[in-house]
């Protein structure tokens, strides 16, 4: 009895106390208990910053589709970083007010000085590293104007810049800003209040900048806002009031992981999400038009020099075709001009707007390296329409967005190098021979009348051509390629003629010259096409040029060449080559246009064999362009569903093996002792399946009087007996025999099967699945030591 006096009075601790309570005073002073509480809600505050920092990195990285992330990454770095150092710093250095009636105490400090600190603070930090050369580092005038300015203007800039934007100060401030923003007034709610989610929303308002200025540009935005989401997730869990213990925080962690994976795999799946609203729609971008000597006008200074070495490119992937210099749209019956609007960019050139990837087919990679030696004007050659350009750190690297032609605004200086990447398309024939001209009545559009507003003899001398060529053809690619093989085979080509494109100098070609350079047959071509109603253009550019090592092209005057292109609708610009010896020579795109037939030199033509089966629909041709992409992979579609629906899979299973694994290990345990307390710990558990609420507050003989009353029979009987038990063995360091563990795992075993015939297995099923992970359960009997 000695033994188990003091256990019975330990054990019962907590009822004597509520149920007799001791007049005399608490002996205890009333500020400890409160100054426990606010040293764990200020800890916990001061903890809530990390998920903070995150919350704003998340955001910030959204900007990810504005910048590249090289340039981005520094400037997030401090962006976060700074505000929340300043933050604990500040709050470390606040006196707290006295705790009266267990309240916790909070800073005395009123918020406009942090705030004033704050935007000092930025001033002197995007001083020190955006602007550190406006005023060598210093918070002065100059820097301050030169980033309120750059602040003011950059949203603008940016979107009538093409995206990625070059990592530039004036336009990096903006990020700077909006982080250093969203971070301060987070940092501050963390610190300030005790709501659980409130300091998340600065982040989430910051993230509208990105997803609005990014709408157009590469990547996507979900992987962001899955970080954000799972970041939000994490602060709760900090901030929560109910103490969590570390495993228990360890075992929630990667929860939170899965819970920003998800958001981010299934955000672009989520039903009514189609294309993002695009703000660059509603503003007008300051496009520049080129001012510089048209290349197609100095084709012939370039055959007479046709040894100068113009630029040297060194190439891998596919193989190497014609380089496009400049485009030239414009007609007004004396020169073609360029009708370009060149946009800044990053280094990204858009894709040509109104094309279908079905209707153009494949493509083939061509990475170059271009070295320019001598080359004139503003225009930078790269193979057909580049998708991406690197060029050298200050460069204003500019982009026409229609033709895909790139510029630097200024004279390229020998020497100069830069890499491009082209995405070479291999037409099909067989669908172009049926295709649509596009409708493009700027493409079309030829000067009929003279200045006097008399009509143009030489128009209608064009047309007449062009019908008498082109007759008996149905579609407008037949008709095109009519026209490119009359001339090809009608007309010999000489390196040594006049130049001139004007409509006197075609018509004596045409009618009288017979004798021309690439110039006048590219210049011809179009306007013949153009009286068909053809939208066409005229690209300059250069051929391959000579091979002088692996990979390495060396590229001169002589390789000099002009091509006119046709648009089609759905298809975009497709090259046509009616200079004589080009057709072979052309690039990729170029050859696959050419059709197998050739016309006879004197205009006389055979009608095309229409191919044996009937042209398919864009429907048709998807599933077989999907399926020559040679991955093998299934489609993202059904990718994401089966991962899902495995990751489901496995966790029902592991919902299932846990309880046995569990129960295993506790009656399995190293000694009597733990077998006790592990057969207490399972009818504890499942106790709370017939309603023992879960609060962590009971006594083994309140859970002991739970089981008699809702279990009954023998094994309620015996519960009171085993609850003793139970206790002399916690607290009284009682050593029970193997005897004493098998008859509690008898009675548990009676109890298991008692309450699996009680509660429905539904019920059960569902108790397992939100149980599975470990965890430590508010109702459950302290775990063994």
């Amino acid at each position: 009895m000695s033994a188990t006096a003091p256990v019975a009075v330990r054990s019962f601790q907590g009822d004597v106390s509520e149920r007799s309570p001791d007049p005399s005073p608490d002996p205890r002073p009333p500020a400890r208990t409160g100054g426990v509480a606010g040293d764990s809600d200020r800890a916990r505050r001061l903890w809530s910053l990390l998920p903070v920092a995150a919350l704003s990195g998340a955001s910030g990285y959204g900007f990810a589709r504005v910048f590249p992330p090289s340039e981005l990454l520094p400037v997030l770095a401090v962006a976060v970083l700074s505000p929340v150092a300043l933050s604990a710093v500040l709050s470390g250095l606040l006196r707290r007010r006295p705790v009266r009636a267990g309240r916790v105490g909070r800073p005395t400090l009123p918020l406009w000085p942090a705030a004033l600190l704050t935007v000092v603070a930025w001033a002197v930090v995007v001083s020190a590293t955006l602007f550190h050369e406006v005023s060598d580092g210093l918070p002065g005038a100059a820097a301050l104007r030169a980033a309120w300015s750059a602040l003011l203007d950059a949203p603008h800039a940016l979107l009538s810049t093409i995206l990625p934007a070059p990592g530039e100060p004036e336009l990096l401030v903006l990020p700077h800003a909006v982080v250093w923003a969203a971070t301060a007034v987070a940092a501050e709610l963390a610190l300030r209040t005790r709501a659980p989610l409130l300091p998340a929303l600065p982040a989430v308002l910051a993230f509208g900048f990105p997803l609005v200025l990014g709408a157009d540009g590469p990547g996507s935005s979900y992987p962001a806002a899955g970080a954000l989401a799972g970041a939000a997730a994490l602060l709760v869990l900090v901030r929560s009031r109910v103490r969590l213990p570390l495993r228990a925080m360890a075992l929630r962690l990667p929860a939170v992981a899965a819970l920003g994976g998800v958001a981010a795999l299934l955000g672009p799946l989520l039903p009514g999400l189609g294309s993002p609203y695009d703000l660059r729609e509603t503003v007008t971008a300051p496009a520049e038009r080129p001012r510089s000597v048209s290349p197609l006008d100095q084709v012939s200074a370039w055959l007479r020099n046709g040894d100068e070495k113009v630029f040297t490119v060194r190439t891998s992937g596919a193989t190497p075709g014609n380089y496009r210099l400049a485009v030239l749209d414009r007609y007004d019956g004396t020169t073609w001009s360029s009708g370009a609007g060149l946009t800044r960019t990053g280094g990204r050139v858009p894709e040509e707007k109104g094309t279908d990837p079905d209707e153009t087919g494949r493509t083939k990679t061509l990475q170059q390296r271009v070295t320019v030696q001598s080359l004139p004007g503003i225009w930078l050659p790269a193979a057909d329409r580049p998708s991406s350009v690197t060029a050298p750190e200050g460069t204003a690297l500019s982009v026409d967005a229609d033709s895909g032609v790139l510029s630097t605004g200024a004279a390229v200086p020998r020497g100069f190098t830069y890499s491009a990447t082209s995405r070479l398309p291999e037409y099909d024939a067989d669908r172009l021979r049926y295709a649509e001209a596009a409708h493009d009545p700027a493409r079309v559009r030829l000067p009929a009348v003279d200045a006097a507003g008399q009509p143009i003899p030489s128009v209608r001398s064009f047309r007449n051509i062009a019908v008498r060529v082109t007759r008996g053809s149905t579609h407008p690619y037949e008709r095109a390629v009519r026209l490119a093989d009359w001339l090809r085979g009608a007309y010999r080509l000489d390196p040594g003629a006049l130049p001139g494109h004007t409509y006197r100098s075609l018509e004596f070609f045409l009618a009288d010259g017979g004798r021309g350079t690439s110039e006048q047959f590219a210049a011809s071509f179009a306007v013949l096409a153009r009286t068909l109603g053809l939208p066409t253009r005229v690209a300059v550019g250069f051929r391959p040029g000579t091979r002088t090592g692996s990979g390495t092209w060396q590229v001169r005057g002589r390789d000099v060449l002009a091509w006119p292109e046709v648009k089609f609708a759905g298809v975009g610009w497709v090259p046509f080559h009616p200079t004589p010896g080009e057709a072979a020579q052309g690039s990729g795109a170029a050859s696959a246009a050419q059709p197998e037939e050739r016309q006879q030199a004197g205009g006389e033509s055979t009608k095309p064999t229409p191919p044996s089966t009937p042209p398919r629909t864009p429907a048709e041709a998807a599933p077989a362009t999907r399926g020559a992409s040679g991955t093998g992979m299934p489609p993202l579609w059904l990718t994401v569903p089966l991962a899902l629906l495995l990751l489901a899979t496995a966790y029902v299973l592991y919902a299932l093996w846990l309880p046995y694994s569990r129960r295993s290990r506790r009656r399995n345990g190293p000694d009597a002792r733990h077998r006790v307390l592990g057969a207490w710990q399972q009818i504890v558990e499942r106790l709370t399946e017939l309603g023992l609420p879960a609060t962590g507050a009971h006594t083994a003989q309140e859970i002991a009087a739970f089981g008699s009353e809702h279990v009954g029979g023998t094994v309620g009987r015996r519960l009171p007996e085993l609850a003793t038990l139970v206790n002399e063995v916690e607290y009284a360091d009682r050593r029970p025999d193997s005897a004493a563990a098998d008859a509690a795992w008898a009675d548990c075993d009676a109890l298991e099967k008692t309450v699996r015939q009680r509660v429905p297995h539904r019920v059960r099923l569902l108790r397992l699945l939100r149980s599975a992970a470990p965890r430590r359960r508010r109702g459950s009997w302290p775990p063994i030591r």
